[in-house]
């Protein structure tokens, strides 16, 4: 080995040997430190500092309060009903019963006249005149139908012309009493026949009970004939004027003077109205 070889070896043994005195040094100190209290004899034991005696307070023990229960509203008393009052009562008319139409069926028909019924027709020619089919107008002839198809309720009223190729134009009419002020309305029955055209019919009422309805109100005039069957005539609703007579009235006039034609009425009646 070498010389600085040698000379590290020996510096190191040496700092061995002082590391080692180091700790045999430390160790020998502390044995000392922990053997003095024990020679020094025990620490005094210091007295406890006199606490004043405070009075005794009283805890109390909870008690358990419940929830207290609300109250309910009370309940709204609903206001007594209002008496309704009572009603005067209403007194009801005794009702007027409709004044009787005279013959308002036809029966004991002559062939001149009709028993009950005023008759009003026009009249301007007979056999033997000159003739205008237009304007030529026969006295009627009045008597029971006899066809069946014809016939409206029992004995029916025909109507035609004495004289087969003239016309007849005529109104039957009746004045009746009824009460001032009473709205009425008078009705009647009609059926038609003609070779050709119809026969114009219609219904009057004359409120101040003025002869054949000349200043009456009347119905629309309507053309019938055999197509049409029966047919309702009514004419218009009126108050009875101050003189407590009204005429009812109906009339008939064929289109045409055609050898056959004829018209038909039955049951006749005056309506009354509250």
């Amino acid at each position: 080995m070498t010389r600085k070889q040698w000379l590290v070896i020996v510096l190191l043994g040496l700092a061995d040997c002082v590391v080692l005195g180091g700790l045999i040094f430390a160790v020998t100190q502390t044995s000392r430190l922990i053997g003095t209290p024990s020679a020094m004899g025990p620490s005094p034991t210091p007295s406890p500092t006199a606490t004043p005696a405070l009075p005794p307070t009283w805890t109390p023990t909870p008690t358990f309060t419940p929830a207290p229960t609300p109250t309910p509203r009370p309940t709204p008393t609903p206001a007594p009903p209002t008496p309704t009052s009572t009603p005067f009562p209403t007194l009801t008319p005794t009702p007027i019963p409709p004044p009787e139409l005279v013959n308002g069926t036809f029966d004991q028909i002559t062939p001149a006249e009709v028993p009950g019924w005023i008759v009003s027709a026009v009249a301007n020619w007979s056999a033997g005149q000159p003739y205008d089919p237009e304007n030529s107008y026969a006295y009627p002839k009045f008597k029971y139908a006899d066809d069946p198809v014809r016939f409206i309720t029992g004995n029916t009223l025909q109507i035609e012309s004495t004289d087969q190729y003239a016309k007849f134009q005529v109104t039957l009419y009746q004045v009746v009493n009824v009460p001032a002020g009473t709205q009425v309305q008078f009705e009647i029955k009609a059926k038609g026949y003609a070779d050709e055209g119809g026969i114009q019919v219609r219904a009057g009422i004359d409120p101040n009970g003025g002869a054949a309805c000349e200043r009456g109100q009347w119905s629309a005039t309507q053309s019938i004939n055999q197509n049409n069957g029966l047919v309702v005539l009514r004419s218009p609703r009126v108050r009875v004027g101050t003189g407590g007579r009204v005429t009812v009235c109906f009339s008939a006039r064929p289109d045409w003077a055609v050898p056959h034609k004829a018209a038909f009425f039955d049951d006749a009646r005056l309506l009354v109205f509250p």
